[in-house]
């Protein structure tokens, strides 16, 4: 993801008459009018980042999510440096408490729903997948639509979800972890063991 802050040159605590004032000097720097052509794609970043970063709304959403890493980052966080929650995370003086947690609890359920949905979305891609390849391969179509979808909720679940975050001793995270990839290597054997009795 790119740093939309390190684009406009500001720190992440900017106030919004910061981020207007670096808006425009950057915007001047690289307007197409002004700049070299190779430069023009830079005022185009600029305009991006500053439609994000001046609205509170997208600013907020933004900085959860700027970390980048597994869903658990943010959703384990019980108190985040939030800039645009809190001013400064030292001071909470005139902070509304019933509103940051409002705002921080519609954020971590937003979060988690698209990681939810980008698991099933993946896997169901992966499982059309592999009911296409088990056909064209002359295998069992049914089973082709299995592995493929094991193998899309195995690789989308640990790209988004983090085993610990739900499992909490260290022997069933192994097992669990043992298994996914005996689940994994099994389904993926099924494709290449057709494909290599094609190809010999």
């Amino acid at each position: 993801m790119k740093d939309l802050y390190k684009i406009l040159g500001i720190d992440k605590t900017a106030s919004p008459e910061e981020i207007k004032k670096a808006y425009f000097v950057m915007a001047k720097k690289y307007h197409p009018d002004s700049a070299d052509k190779s430069e023009v794609q830079k005022f185009y970043e600029v305009a991006e980042a500053y439609q994000i970063l001046s609205d509170v709304e997208e600013r907020r959403a933004y900085d959860l999510v700027i970390g980048g890493g597994k869903i658990e980052s943010i959703l384990l966080e019980d108190e985040p440096d939030h800039p645009t929650i809190f001013k400064d995370s030292r001071d909470t003086t005139g902070v509304d408490e019933d509103f940051r947690k409002k705002e921080m609890n519609k954020f971590k359920r937003r979060i988690l729903w698209q990681g939810i949905f980008r698991t099933i979305g993946f896997s169901i891609l992966m499982s059309v997948f592999g009911f296409a390849i088990s056909f064209i391969l002359e295998g069992i179509w049914y089973v082709g639509l299995i592995c493929g979808f094991v193998i899309g909720l195995i690789w989308s679940v640990n790209r988004n979800f983090d085993v610990k975050s739900f499992i909490e001793s260290p022997k069933k995270q192994r097992l669990v972890k043992i298994i996914g990839w005996i689940l994994l290597i099994g389904c993926s054997m099924y494709f290449v063991y057709f494909v290599l009795n094609k190809v010999i």
